[in-house]
């Protein structure tokens, strides 16, 4: 039955992205508007909104609160998409809600992430939980999730990301994003650049609240092996059981945004959510010396190389698998010098890039190709190299890559 359910969820897709919010808020209407069950925290951003609300997740979750998570898109399975306290909603809750909202879906032409999204705010309000951590789907001003009336807004880093729906300029991705800062509302951001920095205090103007600039150069990297990262800020040392650099503003995030709504919780008490931290797909560790990360754009493929190789020492060995729209000169030129070594490879969608894509990128056509993903991950798992490996780029491969490396990257919780 859920195999039916979520195929039917799934070909939602076919009627494309609405952006708007009449749709969402008339169906949560029918649903008796279960947002305003409970106190929410908004995220939205390019980078690091998954890590960030996981993080904020666990430290309350580690402090007694029940606590909501949705966020998107899921890795292997669609009920990763929406937790309470860690533990994925089930098939059979699915299932009622999907029967119970049919008809209403299919005569008002309710989108698969609409639908979605009212299934969590639904599921969140019936668990009668004390926080719901909310990322948004994509942009913010007009994603489903912006009917949100929040305690707190997150602005996690900006890059270029859906171009095509947000803005050809990074200012305007921005000014979608800041869509959901609200009146008299906190927000925090790791956002510093000036061109960014301006937009985000325009809209906190306009909304008369005020927002937290993280100076993403206070915090200080310790150390960080392929398992582990300490980090400083404000004079206090903090320790997550993941590698990357990049954990380290999202923990910051999570951490300044937990200062915000619960002042009086003490240091050792949020460590305590950081030590039971997982995210899966971000600079995991699949084998000795074979990462997984998720990174797809400029900005995160970056920073993973650099942590590859200051923990290595060495230029990593890389596997990407990546959308077409994502090829840009910064990629390419990170694909060239950030890499000791490039395999690229694909799967089955119009999205990812294929072998006729490559062939009208120069640069690409540089790099090996091995168009079947079983095979090149075999390639890349028995290539001779005394460095890191990496397979990244497009989440849409990472039922392969669990697969292949025979990893069960989520128990039921995180």
């Amino acid at each position: 039955m859920i195999d039916s359910t979520l195929e039917y969820l799934f070909n939602l897709h076919n009627r494309g992205i609405k952006l708007g919010l009449i749709n969402i808020k008339n169906f949560l209407k029918e649903c008796d508007n279960p947002e305003n069950h409970f106190k929410s925290i908004h995220i939205a951003g390019t980078n690091g909104k998954g890590s960030t609300a996981s993080i904020i997740a666990k430290i309350l979750q580690s402090n007694g609160f029940t606590v909501g998570l949705y966020t998107s898109p899921h890795l292997i399975n669609f009920n990763e998409r929406i937790r309470v306290n860690g533990v994925p909603i089930s098939n059979n809750e699915i299932i009622h809600f999907t029967k119970k909202h049919q008809r209403y879906i299919e005569k008002n032409s309710i989108t698969f992430f609409e639908a979605t999204t009212a299934m969590a705010f639904d599921y969140f309000a019936t668990k009668k939980i004390d926080y719901a951590i909310i990322e948004t789907g994509l942009g913010g001003r007009l994603d489903s999730t912006n009917v949100l009336s929040p305690i707190h807004t997150i602005i996690t880093e900006i890059d270029f990301d859906h171009t095509h729906l947000l803005g050809d300029s990074v200012e305007e991705i921005t000014a979608e994003k800041c869509g959901i800062i609200k009146p008299r509302v906190a927000n925090t951001t790791i956002n510093t650049k000036k061109n960014i920095k301006d937009v985000i205090s325009k809209f906190s103007l306009k909304n008369n609240t005020s927002t937290n600039y993280i100076d993403k150069e206070s915090i200080e990297i310790n150390k960080q092996n392929n398992n582990r990262l300490q980090f400083t800020y404000k004079n206090l040392r903090y320790d997550i059981p993941q590698s990357g650099s990049f954990q380290a503003q999202n923990a910051i995030l999570a951490i300044e945004t937990i200062n915000k709504i619960l002042p009086r919780l003490s240091t050792v008490k949020i460590q305590k959510g950081l030590d039971g931290w997982f995210w899966p797909g971000r600079m995991q560790l699949m084998r000795e010396n074979i990462f997984y990360d998720v990174a797809h754009n400029s900005s995160g493929i970056k920073i993973l190389s650099e942590d590859l190789k200051n923990i290595y020492n060495k230029k990593p060995f890389g596997l990407v698998v990546i959308k077409n729209d994502k090829i840009r000169t910064e990629i390419l030129d990170l694909f060239k010098n950030s890499f000791e070594g490039l395999v690229i490879s694909t799967i089955s969608s119009k999205d990812i890039l294929g072998k006729n894509d490559i062939r009208k990128v120069k640069e690409l056509n540089k790099f090996k190709f091995i168009a079947n993903l079983p095979q090149a991950l075999e390639y890349l798992e028995h290539k001779k190299f005394e460095g890191p490996k990496v397979v990244f780029g497009s989440h849409y491969i990472a039922k392969y890559v669990y697969n292949f490396f025979d990893f069960s990257f989520d128990n039921g919780t995180i």
